[in-house]
Protein backbone atom coordinates (compact mmCIF):
# COMPACT_ATOMS: atom_id res chain seq x y z
CA UNK A 1 0.00 0.00 0.00
CA UNK A 2 1.22 3.47 -0.89
CA UNK A 3 0.33 6.84 0.61
CA UNK A 4 0.42 9.87 -1.68
CA UNK A 5 2.35 12.43 0.37
CA UNK A 6 0.99 15.35 -1.70
CA UNK A 7 -2.53 14.66 -0.38
CA UNK A 8 -1.64 14.96 3.33
CA UNK A 9 -3.24 18.10 4.85
CA UNK A 10 -1.07 20.59 6.81
CA UNK A 11 -2.40 19.31 10.16
CA UNK A 12 -1.39 15.74 9.24
CA UNK A 13 -3.31 12.53 8.78
CA UNK A 14 -3.77 9.34 10.81
CA UNK A 15 -4.22 5.73 9.69
CA UNK A 16 -5.00 2.46 11.46
CA UNK A 17 -4.19 -0.82 9.75
CA UNK A 18 -5.23 -4.24 11.07
CA UNK A 19 -6.16 -7.74 9.93
CA UNK A 20 -9.77 -6.67 9.22
CA UNK A 21 -8.83 -3.65 7.09
CA UNK A 22 -6.49 -6.05 5.21
CA UNK A 23 -4.29 -3.45 3.43
CA UNK A 24 -1.08 -4.93 4.86
CA UNK A 25 -2.08 -8.60 5.24
CA UNK A 26 -0.16 -9.84 2.22
CA UNK A 27 3.09 -7.95 2.83
CA UNK A 28 3.19 -8.91 6.55
CA UNK A 29 2.30 -12.57 6.00
CA UNK A 30 5.93 -13.76 5.74
CA UNK A 31 6.79 -12.17 9.11
CA UNK A 32 3.67 -12.65 11.26
CA UNK A 33 1.81 -15.40 9.42
CA UNK A 34 -1.91 -15.18 10.21
CA UNK A 35 -1.49 -13.42 13.57
CA UNK A 36 -3.57 -10.36 14.38
CA UNK A 37 -1.87 -6.99 14.13
CA UNK A 38 -2.59 -3.32 14.58
CA UNK A 39 -0.42 -0.59 13.10
CA UNK A 40 -1.15 3.05 13.88
CA UNK A 41 0.47 5.68 11.72
CA UNK A 42 0.43 9.47 11.82
CA UNK A 43 2.13 11.54 9.10
CA UNK A 44 2.55 15.28 9.57
CA UNK A 45 4.26 17.63 7.11
CA UNK A 46 7.16 19.65 8.57
CA UNK A 47 8.74 21.60 5.71
CA UNK A 48 8.40 21.09 1.97
CA UNK A 49 9.26 17.48 1.19
CA UNK A 50 9.88 16.45 4.81
CA UNK A 51 7.37 14.64 7.01
CA UNK A 52 7.27 13.26 10.53
CA UNK A 53 5.89 9.75 10.89
CA UNK A 54 4.96 8.45 14.35
CA UNK A 55 2.99 5.47 15.58
CA UNK A 56 3.41 1.87 16.58
CA UNK A 57 2.85 -1.76 15.70
CA UNK A 58 1.39 -4.44 17.96
CA UNK A 59 1.43 -8.07 16.82
CA UNK A 60 2.88 -11.52 17.46
CA UNK A 61 5.64 -13.27 15.52
CA UNK A 62 6.04 -17.07 15.42
CA UNK A 63 9.54 -17.86 16.74
CA UNK A 64 11.56 -20.72 18.21
CA UNK A 65 12.72 -20.29 21.79
CA UNK A 66 16.45 -19.65 21.99
CA UNK A 67 16.55 -21.61 25.27
CA UNK A 68 14.66 -24.84 24.55
CA UNK A 69 13.88 -24.71 20.81
CA UNK A 70 10.10 -24.97 21.20
CA UNK A 71 7.86 -22.74 19.10
CA UNK A 72 6.04 -19.80 20.67
CA UNK A 73 4.45 -16.47 19.74
CA UNK A 74 6.81 -13.55 20.44
CA UNK A 75 4.91 -10.36 21.33
CA UNK A 76 5.86 -7.22 19.40
CA UNK A 77 4.87 -3.79 20.70
CA UNK A 78 7.12 -1.40 18.78
CA UNK A 79 6.80 2.38 18.70
CA UNK A 80 8.48 4.53 16.06
CA UNK A 81 9.26 8.20 15.44
CA UNK A 82 10.85 8.80 12.04
CA UNK A 83 11.51 11.60 9.58
CA UNK A 84 10.46 11.01 5.97
CA UNK A 85 12.83 12.76 3.60
CA UNK A 86 13.15 12.64 -0.17
CA UNK A 87 15.96 10.42 -1.38
CA UNK A 88 18.91 12.45 -2.62
CA UNK A 89 20.59 11.44 -5.83
CA UNK A 90 24.07 10.11 -5.13
CA UNK A 91 26.75 11.20 -7.61
CA UNK A 92 28.74 8.46 -9.32
CA UNK A 93 31.71 8.92 -6.99
CA UNK A 94 29.60 9.79 -3.91
CA UNK A 95 29.74 7.95 -0.60
CA UNK A 96 27.74 7.81 2.59
CA UNK A 97 29.41 7.76 5.96
CA UNK A 98 27.98 5.34 8.48
CA UNK A 99 28.82 4.60 12.08
CA UNK A 100 31.45 1.92 12.59
CA UNK A 101 29.07 -0.18 14.66
CA UNK A 102 25.44 0.09 15.68
CA UNK A 103 26.49 0.69 19.30
CA UNK A 104 28.51 3.74 18.16
CA UNK A 105 25.40 5.50 16.92
CA UNK A 106 23.43 7.97 18.98
CA UNK A 107 20.01 6.64 19.95
CA UNK A 108 18.45 9.95 20.91
CA UNK A 109 16.08 11.36 18.33
CA UNK A 110 14.26 10.28 15.22
CA UNK A 111 15.68 8.08 12.50
CA UNK A 112 15.44 9.01 8.81
CA UNK A 113 13.49 7.06 6.20
CA UNK A 114 13.84 8.05 2.56
CA UNK A 115 11.14 7.99 -0.08
CA UNK A 116 11.17 8.49 -3.83
CA UNK A 117 8.64 10.45 -5.84
CA UNK A 118 5.48 11.39 -3.95
CA UNK A 119 4.63 7.90 -2.72
CA UNK A 120 5.45 6.33 0.64
CA UNK A 121 5.38 2.51 0.84
CA UNK A 122 3.62 1.94 4.16
CA UNK A 123 3.61 -1.85 3.85
CA UNK A 124 7.37 -2.09 3.43
CA UNK A 125 7.92 0.34 6.32
CA UNK A 126 5.68 -1.58 8.75
CA UNK A 127 7.19 -4.89 7.57
CA UNK A 128 10.69 -3.64 8.46
CA UNK A 129 9.55 -2.25 11.83
CA UNK A 130 8.16 -5.67 12.78
CA UNK A 131 11.14 -7.62 11.41
CA UNK A 132 13.69 -5.42 13.21
CA UNK A 133 11.77 -5.68 16.51
CA UNK A 134 12.46 -9.43 16.77
CA UNK A 135 15.55 -9.97 18.94
CA UNK A 136 18.52 -12.05 17.82
CA UNK A 137 17.82 -14.65 20.55
CA UNK A 138 14.05 -14.68 21.09
CA UNK A 139 12.87 -16.19 24.36
CA UNK A 140 9.45 -16.23 26.00
CA UNK A 141 8.81 -14.27 29.16
CA UNK A 142 9.20 -15.85 32.58
CA UNK A 143 6.22 -16.54 34.81
CA UNK A 144 5.97 -15.37 38.46
CA UNK A 145 8.09 -18.34 39.66
CA UNK A 146 10.92 -17.59 37.21
CA UNK A 147 10.04 -20.50 34.89
CA UNK A 148 9.90 -20.31 31.10
CA UNK A 149 6.28 -19.88 29.98
CA UNK A 150 6.72 -22.43 27.17
CA UNK A 151 8.75 -25.33 28.59
CA UNK A 152 8.23 -24.57 32.34
CA UNK A 153 11.97 -25.01 33.06
CA UNK A 154 13.43 -22.65 35.69
CA UNK A 155 15.38 -19.97 33.81
CA UNK A 156 17.60 -18.71 36.63
CA UNK A 157 20.94 -20.54 37.01
CA UNK A 158 20.06 -22.85 34.11
CA UNK A 159 22.58 -23.57 31.36
CA UNK A 160 20.73 -23.77 28.04
CA UNK A 161 23.82 -24.51 25.96
CA UNK A 162 24.29 -27.71 23.99
CA UNK A 163 27.50 -29.68 24.00
CA UNK A 164 28.31 -33.10 22.65
CA UNK A 165 31.41 -35.14 23.34
CA UNK A 166 32.97 -36.11 20.04
CA UNK A 167 35.32 -39.03 19.69
CA UNK A 168 38.78 -38.11 18.49
CA UNK A 169 39.09 -39.61 15.02
CA UNK A 170 41.99 -41.96 14.50
CA UNK A 171 44.86 -40.38 12.64
CA UNK A 172 45.23 -41.58 9.06
CA UNK A 173 48.92 -42.18 9.83
CA UNK A 174 48.12 -44.62 12.69
CA UNK A 175 48.19 -47.49 10.17
CA UNK A 176 51.84 -46.70 9.51
CA UNK A 177 52.75 -47.60 13.13
CA UNK A 178 51.40 -51.09 12.62
CA UNK A 179 53.29 -51.58 9.36
CA UNK A 180 56.33 -53.90 9.60
CA UNK A 181 59.09 -53.53 7.10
Amino acid sequence: MFINLNEIPPEGQDWVFNRKSSELNEILSDVIGSAAYEATLSIRPLQPGTFQITGGVTTQVPEDCSRCGLGFQYNINQKFNELLMPQNALPRDGKYQKANHYSDESHTGPEVVEYTGNQFAVGEFVHEVVALAVPFNPAPEEDAKGNCRVCKIPVQNQNFSYSEELEEPESPFAALKKLKI
